[in-house]
């Protein structure tokens, strides 16, 4: 299983915070045996 993480938010695309969730995220799903090979951001 393959899966991307979406973020949404404005604040992420200035760059204005971390992707702190994104971070959490991936690490979780490396845990879980889940390969992760996109993280995208929207506004």
């Amino acid at each position: 299983m393959i899966a991307e993480i979406i973020c949404v938010g404005t604040e992420l695309l200035l760059g204005d915070i971390l992707n702190s969730n994104a971070q959490f995220l991936a690490q979780e799903l490396a845990r879980l045996g889940i390969a992760h090979y996109y993280q995208t951001v929207v506004g």
